[in-house]
């Protein structure tokens, strides 16, 4: 605001001084110089009135969906309406909250002289999962002399969500072997009538003797008959969010509790498998079961936003949760404690006939004494139990016995 005030008294004196100087001198000269600074003073004018009015800033980042690690390119473009010779430009991109402090924010010096349109790219490295924002564009400007610079904060606003990485898991066993990694089960359970039990919406790869022509007929589109055994290969993830299961642990636990949840996730979706997610943050987060890429999609992109911030007991989100699901459908717990009110709640469930398999993630060297005793308690039950450390680098055979 200084050098922007300063400057119109510098442009406004040079313009009074020739006037004075040509009155009291006179001649060619003199007015000539007058003239000038008159010609001089109306490029200052244009130029402070076109520097924001004609411009256009646009923002454009390669992709919207990235995976963790990856590097992000960001595009900016600034465009005028009006051909008019402009000094230079000053182009600051914000950061995202979660990268402030790890990188510098980017800043470009553009002098587009005679150019209606210049383009810059900038990365943005190495990024780790999470959702990110980039908010408005700071764009300052100024003449070529130096004596006008304005400021201005175009509103702009994209954002991109990282997944997690992904391990490969090539053999998933869950309860009775139904993920074996073999895409179809051995049994033909749903050639029998009297498997069925529902119906459901038709999806694409469904079988047309999977068609349940009475339901289709009601009107209401599609529908695919609903067998014993795919209700058996369901299954429900409950990720422990708890702020309090991850305090005075390192930071990148959590991180290993989400690729594992991720992994396990594509392995369903890969032997096509329906899958569902739970948790609990500041609000409620609960994904039915299904399969296809729309869904899958949905899950990861919950699964990229995700942060150790809930208040809510995660024992008490299992009870709760697990009530609304089916059955069939087996619950699969990820999370870096077992507490007694968990273990308590996970043995009830277990009891009462529901399918189990707990995750548990930890960073010391050796699992302690309680949690191994908690993990055998459980094994009496017919919970399936598997411990994944937090520097295991392979996953190829877990859970199952």
């Amino acid at each position: 605001m200084r050098q922007q005030r300063w400057g119109k008294v510098k442009v406004i004196g040079l313009v009074l001084l020739t006037y004075v100087f040509a009155k009291f001198q006179g001649g060619f000269a003199s007015w000539f110089l007058f003239y000038c600074s008159l010609v001089f003073l109306v490029y200052e004018a244009l130029a402070y009135a076109l520097l924001f009015s004609t411009l256009e800033v646009v923002r454009l980042v390669d992709r919207n969906r990235l995976r963790d690690g990856d590097d992000v390119i960001v595009t900016i473009r600034l465009r005028r309406r009006i051909w008019f010779p402009l000094g230079w430009n000053m182009v600051m991109e914000p950061l995202p909250d979660r990268l402030a402090g790890v990188y510098e924010p980017h800043r470009q010096l553009i002098f587009p002289w005679f150019k209606r349109e210049v383009e810059f790219r900038y990365v943005i490295p190495n990024l780790p999962r999470g959702y990110y924002r980039l908010g408005d564009c700071v764009v300052s400007g100024g003449d070529f002399f130096g004596f006008m610079e304005r400021r201005k904060a175009f509103a702009l606003s994209d954002e991109f969500l990282v997944y997690p990485s992904l391990q490969k898991v090539e053999r998933w066993v869950l309860g009775d072997g139904s993920f074996s990694g073999n895409v179809h089960v051995s049994h033909r359970r749903s050639d029998d009538v009297a498997a069925v039990r529902g119906v459901r919406e038709y999806q694409r790869g469904d079988r047309l003797s999977q068609i349940h022509w009475r339901a289709t007929a009601r009107g209401t589109g599609l529908k695919t008959k609903e067998f014993e055994h795919q209700a058996m290969n369901q299954a429900m993830f409950f990720l422990d969010v708890e702020k309090a299961s991850y305090q005075k642990l390192p930071d990148s636990l959590f991180e290993t509790a989400v690729k594992l949840t991720a992994s396990l996730i594509a392995c369903a979706n890969r032997n096509q498998y329906h899958y569902g997610l739970v948790y609990k943050q500041a609000e409620r987060v609960s994904i039915a079961p299904g399969l296809s890429h729309g869904h899958f999609l949905t899950v990861f992109d919950q699964l990229a936003r995700v942060m150790p911030q809930g208040t809510d007991s995660f024992a008490r989100v299992v009870g709760r949760e697990a009530l609304e699901q089916p059955p069939g459908v087996t619950l699969i717990v990820v999370t870096p404690s077992v507490q007694k009110e968990l273990l308590g709640r996970l043995i009830a469930l277990a009891q009462k006939g529901r399918r189990l398999q707990l995750f548990l993630v930890y960073a010391e060297p050796v699992l302690s004494p309680e949690q191994k005793k908690a993990l055998q308690l459980l094994s009496t039950v017919k919970v399936s139990c598997t411990s994944i450390h937090i520097d295991d680098r392979e996953w190829k055979r877990i859970g199952g016995a």
